[in-house]
């Protein structure tokens, strides 16, 4: 083992007067006032802990571990993944790590190597050390740091999916006992379910995810996560698969849909409160042939909406839109694929426009955001209240800002340019890959051209780019193909620090962290709206429109490269060159 040894534990006539001297300590970073501070709370409570120094938010948890492992003669752990060894982890059950916070390093000659995040816990030590038969070498690490080795390497909800395949019984037997809701076996079943749900619900939300994945195979069942953008696997216990219809059918109660359904699609809701924070659940099953697979969209239900800029538009995009929704009236349409970001670029226009005198409403499939301010309404196809039909009564309302979520056919393409012909400024969404081709999907849909050319003022396409873990950023010179590829594209890479993330554990090594925009918009002139009249076609309006100065997609992406803020792959892997 490579880890430095150390005594189990602190003897308790020595804890407070070492946490004394540790908090003395100038790597801290704590006035001598704070500390003494400190030092009397914790007389006051009868005994100085770790815990209640973090709690005080004063000191850096990693700074306070290293110097404690530094004055302790233990070692300080990241826990990287690599430096987990499988015996080890076979060596302490699941629920036995998540029970205690401890988690297993390496096992060598019968000594374990434990890492856990307070060594002056005497009480949970000794415990650990009694109930594991073992001998244990402490090294320290963050709470963080060993809650995600335990997610990670025990995989989502482990210590739950244990206690539910564990015992005498059969799993067909409590399985059995599901149904029996009489029974006390039941709730108690039914409350473990309800808890792995959660965990991976949980689970994906700490991880940032707009999406969770539910897939069952021949072979096997996978989790997986979307995380800014890229689908990312979540470690699952191997004993999960025979629960997975119970799983599936927790998430169709919390949805009110039909667990004896299992031929046909389902969509529905739920609603999860995490803290302070509420979530709204866009939940889909499908049925495959191996069970039913499972998409949980995560929606924030209250989001703090900011400016363009800060969505990630250059100074020069955010005017130009800033002067579009400044319009009385016309069309204003965002395209790009599902997941780049439309809807919370409209609904940060629509903020901007959210003023007492200003009446805005909206119809949307679903409602992602919830606005103070603004009327909104959700489709509902099971009653026929379409977009269609929700525009038409939308009139009676006499708003001045209408958005519709996505124009999907002619009846409301027609219904929304009648809107925008009449005194009303429209918002709506369309599915194409650039700015210039909305103006032939429109034509397709049967739309008269010069119906198109008289309302739309103007379009913005987008897509979202990973940005560079500011944690790991590093400067780089990439291959030849890069380079040449740049040259194509006008630019000169003699004249570009490229940058890219190395990888660590903020980003999940992965070398990027969050996302932000990149957009080509498009304004309407005279010039373009006689070539929609003359049905001239979506690169015929690329090359008018990029004439008078509309940036594409990868060339707003370049600039994100040459303000380091993302690499050139990931702008080549969203937008067409």
């Amino acid at each position: 083992m490579n880890q430095k040894s150390g005594a189990i534990a602190i003897k308790p006539e020595t804890l407070s007067a070492t946490l004394e001297s540790l908090l003395a300590d100038a790597a801290l970073g704590l006035s001598a006032e704070q500390a003494a501070a400190l030092v009397e709370q914790g007389r006051a409570r009868g005994r100085l802990s770790l815990g209640d120094i973090l709690a005080s938010g004063m000191v850096d948890e990693e700074v306070l571990l290293q110097r404690a492992a530094e004055m302790l003669g233990f070692a300080y752990a990241g826990l990287e993944p690599e430096a987990i060894g499988e015996n080890a982890i076979l060596a302490v059950p699941a629920a036995m790590a998540t029970r205690y916070g401890a988690m297993p390093i390496a096992m060598e000659n019968g000594q374990l190597a434990l890492a856990v995040s307070d060594p002056f816990d005497i009480a949970t030590l000794d415990e650990l050390s009694l109930v594991l038969r073992k001998r244990l070498t402490l090294v320290l690490a963050t709470r963080a740091n060993i809650q995600k080795a335990i997610r990670r390497h025990y995989g989502v909800g482990a210590a739950t999916v244990d206690s539910l395949v564990a015992g005498d019984e059969s799993l067909s037997r409590r399985a059995e006992a599901q149904v029996q809701a009489d029974t006390s076996e039941a709730g108690v079943w039914d409350a473990s379910v309800a808890s792995l749900v959660n965990q991976i619900l949980l689970d994906g939300i700490r991880e940032r995810a707009t999406d969770i994945h539910l897939e069952p195979y021949e072979s096997q069942l996978r989790v997986r996560y979307r995380i800014d953008g890229m689908l990312v696997e979540a470690a699952l216990p191997s004993r999960v698969a025979p629960l997975y219809e119970s799983i599936v059918n927790r998430i169709k109660i919390m949805a009110n849909l039909d667990i004896a359904e299992k031929r046909m699609p389902q969509d529905g809701r739920a609603q999860l409160k995490v803290g302070q924070d509420d979530y709204d659940l866009r939940i889909s099953v499908l049925p495959t042939p191996y069970g039913e697979t499972v998409n949980l969209r995560i929606l924030t239900r209250h989001f703090v909406f900011g400016s363009l800029r800060d969505l990630g538009y250059s100074d020069a995009e955010s005017r130009q839109i800033e002067v579009l929704t400044s319009k009385p009236h016309g069309i204003v349409l965002v395209t790009g694929p599902t997941g780049s970001g439309k809807t919370t670029t409209l609904y940060t226009c629509l903020e901007r426009l959210n003023r007492p005198h200003v009446k805005i409403l909206t119809i949307e499939d679903p409602i992602e955001y919830r606005i103070q301010g603004i009327s909104q309404m959700q489709v509902n196809p099971a009653i026929d209240f379409t977009f269609a039909r929700g525009l038409r009564s939308i009139f009676r309302h006499d708003p001045d800002v209408i958005l519709v979520g996505e124009i999907r056919d002619a009846e409301t393409a027609e219904i929304a340019i009648r809107a925008a012909l009449t005194g009303h400024l429209v918002f709506s969404t369309l599915h194409t890959n650039d700015a210039p081709g909305a103006i032939p999907r429109m034509l397709d849909m049967g739309i008269q051209p010069y119906l198109l050319a008289a309302s739309v003022e103007g379009i913005v396409a987008q897509r979202l780019v990973r940005t560079i873990c500011p944690q790991c950023r590093s400067e780089y010179q990439p291959g030849e193909e890069v380079l040449e590829r740049v040259r194509k594209m006008g630019a000169d890479p003699r004249e570009v620090r490229f940058m890219r993330g190395k990888g660590c554990k903020a980003c999940r090594f992965q070398g990027y962290q969050g996302r932000t925009t990149i957009a080509s918009v498009l304004t309407m002139d005279a010039e373009l709206r006689e070539l929609i009249v003359q049905r001239a076609t979506g690169d015929q309006v690329e090359q008018a429109a990029s004439r008078k100065g509309m940036t594409s997609l990868v060339q707003a992406g370049w600039q994100k490269v040459v303000q380091g803020i993302t690499t050139p792959e990931e702008v080549w892997r969203v937008a067409k060159d």
